[in-house]
């Protein structure tokens, strides 16, 4: 496993570096073919912000992305809490895995349109706009959902299978999965 441990505004020390790899062996162990695991311990200098000792750890093992990131008043603090969330995260991984091979049987999802518009009252408070690259990835819906979750971001851009087209799935308010597909006008 190929472990990369960087730091944004702070110097990763000997013993930061050792504490966050232990803890992240220590949850791997038991799982096979990852391929690599990035950290990024990183401190924000607002004065204003008492949570300001940020981790963020991406695990990629075998087509998988697992995420997660804690923040706390201290390092070491931030390494345990990202450690156990990510540790949660393969648990629930490992069984979503189990249950699959066990049924193998596809289930439907059911999708449900909704239209909803937002307004922007005034150019001073309209949000920029921040372009990012994109792997699009070929997968069915249910999988598509699967990954949302192991990744911890608030929406998926995938190739839908089942359509042939680009489709972006989220986490509604609601509990439930919104999946957003271009049709015909």
């Amino acid at each position: 496993m190929e472990l990369v441990i960087t730091g944004k505004n702070i110097d990763v020390t000997d013993a930061l570096r050792k504490y966050a790899a232990d803890k992240l062996v220590r949850i791997t162990r038991n799982i096979d073919g990852i391929l690599s695991t990035q950290v990024e311990l990183s401190v924000i200098k607002n004065p204003s912000v008492s949570d300001n000792q940020v981790v963020e750890v991406k695990l990629i093992a075998n087509g998988t992305v697992i995420r997660g990131e804690e923040a706390s008043d201290g390092m070491y603090k931030s390494i345990d809490l990202v450690s156990d969330k990510i540790e949660r995260q393969i648990r629930r991984h490992k069984q979503r895995l189990e249950e699959r091979r066990r049924e193998r049987t596809k289930t439907a999802m059911v999708i449900v349109p909704e239209e909803a518009a937002k307004e922007i009252t005034s150019a001073e408070e309209a949000p920029q706009i921040v372009r990012q690259r994109y792997e699009i990835k070929p997968l069915a819906p249910e999988d598509a959902a699967y990954q949302l979750d192991l990744s911890g971001k608030d929406f998926l851009v995938f190739h839908n299978r089942e359509t042939d087209k680009t489709a972006v799935i989220y986490h509604r308010r609601d509990g439930n999965y919104g999946l957003i597909e271009p049709g015909q006008a």
